[in-house]
């Protein structure tokens, strides 16, 4: 059992993970900076579990010498590659500035975790050719990637040159129940379907991504978080190993909802987003991790959960 500070626990990620560390018996520190009741975190109650606290990574310093944890998970961050094409300012500031105050106030806290986790993504491999390997270059140009990439990078110096115990993870694209980021493809078709309309899309469907079922991504993290004392400064992709374009998890969540009407493709693809990504995820499955749920069932898990929640 341990006390884990948890940032980012209102988003969809953090939801889970924090659902999976209190299974497991852990103490969760949720730090919230907003709190809306339409989140997992509130909408299931996994917070009335929880230690929650409202503030921001600038408090951080104060937050380490209160609560004393013993792990941290930060997952905090603005998610989203349209919001930062609109505002790349306020990306980096969450995404960067967050992150190297959060493990500043981590290296010069006077009891130090002794296990971290910092979320990366696969889009900071950027223009990178997949699949990618963790050796792979990150090469990124878009805002919300350069974010990543800068967190990612931070995140190694504070690991491998500082000697912190800390991991970092690159997750393929996470989806499942639970998601209220309209946003997102799944949610976001889930949401028009179970309203009875046709899919609303940005894209002309031909990108691929590797899919990841969002229990799958929060039991990747905590392994990784199990292991990160003897792995510093190391990033470890978190692919579930299936691979599928947009038009084909469409095309799926149509059949699922009983739609078989018209799918309005666009005729170019959306600014900043990268056509294809896939990863070779060995160093994850070395720590006995591997997805559980394949993308029929994790597609159809969250097509009943938005069409219950309409």
């Amino acid at each position: 059992m341990a006390d884990v500070l948890l940032t980012g626990a209102a988003g969809f990620l953090g939801a889970a993970v924090a659902e999976a560390l209190l299974e497991r018996g852990d103490t969760v520190i949720a730090l919230v900076r907003d709190r809306d009741p339409r989140a997992r975190l509130y909408r299931d109650g996994i917070i009335a579990r929880c230690i929650e606290v409202r503030s921001q990574l600038s408090d951080a310093e104060r937050l380490l010498a209160e609560y004393t944890p013993d792990a941290v998970i930060h997952l905090a961050a603005q998610t989203q590659v349209t919001v930062a094409a609109d505002a790349p300012l306020s990306t980096f500031e969450s995404n960067v500035r967050g992150t190297w105050r959060l493990l500043e106030a981590i290296r010069q806290a006077r009891r130090q975790p002794s296990r971290i986790v910092v979320a990366s993504s696969d889009k900071a491999y950027g223009t990178t050719p997949p699949p990618y390997t963790e050796e792979a270059p990150l090469a990124p140009l878009a805002p919300y990637d350069v974010s990543k990439a800068c967190t990612d990078l931070i995140a190694q110096s504070f690991g491998a040159h500082f000697g912190l115990p800390l991991a970092i993870t690159r997750c393929g694209n996470i989806y499942g129940p639970g998601d209220q980021n309209l946003l997102r493809l799944v949610p976001g078709v889930c949401s028009d379907l179970s309203a009875g309309r046709a899919p609303q899309l940005r894209s002309t469907g031909r990108m691929t991504r590797e899919w990841l079922y969002i229990d799958d991504a929060a039991a990747a993290t905590l392994a990784v978080l199990d292991a990160s004392p003897d792995h510093r400064g190391t990033a470890f992709n978190l692919g579930g190993g299936q691979r599928a374009s947009v038009a084909a998890v469409v095309a799926t969540l149509c059949r699922l909802a009983g739609y078989d009407g018209p799918i309005p493709f666009t005729e170019t693809e959306p600014d900043g987003e990268i056509p294809h990504q896939s990863l070779i995820s060995a160093r994850i499955r070395a720590l006995g991790w591997s997805a559980e749920t394949d993308l029929e069932a994790g597609l159809a898990a969250a097509w009943r959960w938005y069409a219950q929640s309409a």
